[in-house]
């Protein structure tokens, strides 16, 4: 536990040159929503989500490429010095990991606050729990089907490029990984499609019809039929449970891997 602590420490003194302005480029996207005065609301709504959504997509890139500087980090020989006996592979792995999830677990908190005050500016006002659902339960959705995954996917590819160097830049194995991945992708993603539903939906939202009725008025029939239905249904659980466990199995390899390596 010690071992882990103290390398979770050694991530911070590496990577606050990355996880510091990541958070404090939100204060540019704050600045940019302001700039946005069209008439309408709705578009006025529109294009601020637009950004913010750009601003998480921006987010989950620039974290990808601080937790793939693993690669070059681990040949210094530093944790090493510092611990003066190696930790395992999967304590290096699980620190880097858990560093990387804990900053972009904050950084999308805040994409969720910035949801809220867009809504706000636009009058729509929600109860407590879908503010709730809104700033934490949907970052967590969004994280565990999307940036998790590519978090440990990074890992294990830079791991696997530095242990399995068939050439000097490493750049043969690390296409031999890539071109595999769209192809296993796919099959995870036609398996996700299959057992979608297969459990009950996690519902979301269930108050925000009333919401938008409050500050738009009454919606047409169709409309408010397919939101009730929407929201009625849920979102599926089972893509965030599989890409869990598929996060899971990607740092298990990814540590597998560094503990062969440095045996």
């Amino acid at each position: 536990m010690k071992r882990f602590s103290t390398l979770i420490w050694l991530e911070n003194r590496r990577n606050w040159i990355w996880s510091l302005p990541l958070m404090g480029s939100l204060l540019f996207w704050a600045w940019g929503i302001k700039q946005v005065t069209v008439m309408s609301v709705e578009e006025r709504l529109g294009i601020r989500a637009g950004l913010l959504v750009a601003a998480a997509t921006i987010g989950a890139v620039v974290l990808c490429m601080m937790i793939g500087r693993i690669r070059s980090e681990t040949r210094k020989g530093q944790y090493q010095v510092l611990l003066m006996s190696p930790p395992s592979g999967y304590t290096h792995i699980l620190s880097r990991f858990t560093y990387a999830a804990g900053v972009a677990f904050a950084f999308y908190i805040a994409i969720g606050f910035m949801f809220w005050w867009i809504f706000a500016l636009a009058g729509i006002s929600f109860d407590a729990r879908s503010l709730f659902e809104l700033i934490l339960a949907v970052p967590f959705y969004g994280m565990s089907v999307t940036t998790l995954p590519l978090l440990a996917y990074t890992l294990l590819l830079m791991v696997f490029v530095s242990a399995y160097r068939l050439s000097g830049p490493g750049w043969v194995p690390g296409v031999v990984m890539l071109l595999g991945t769209p192809i296993a992708m796919q099959w995870v993603g036609e398996w996700i499609v299959r057992i979608s539903y297969t459990l009950p939906g996690w519902r979301l939202f269930s108050t925000a019809p009333a919401a938008l009725v409050e500050r738009f008025g009454e919606l047409d029939p169709e409309t408010a039929m397919d939101i009730n239905t929407a929201l009625n249904q849920g979102v599926p659980v089972e893509p965030m449970l599989v890409m869990l466990v598929v996060t899971a199995v990607l740092l298990l390899l990814a540590g597998r891997i560094w503990q062969e390596v440095e045996a």
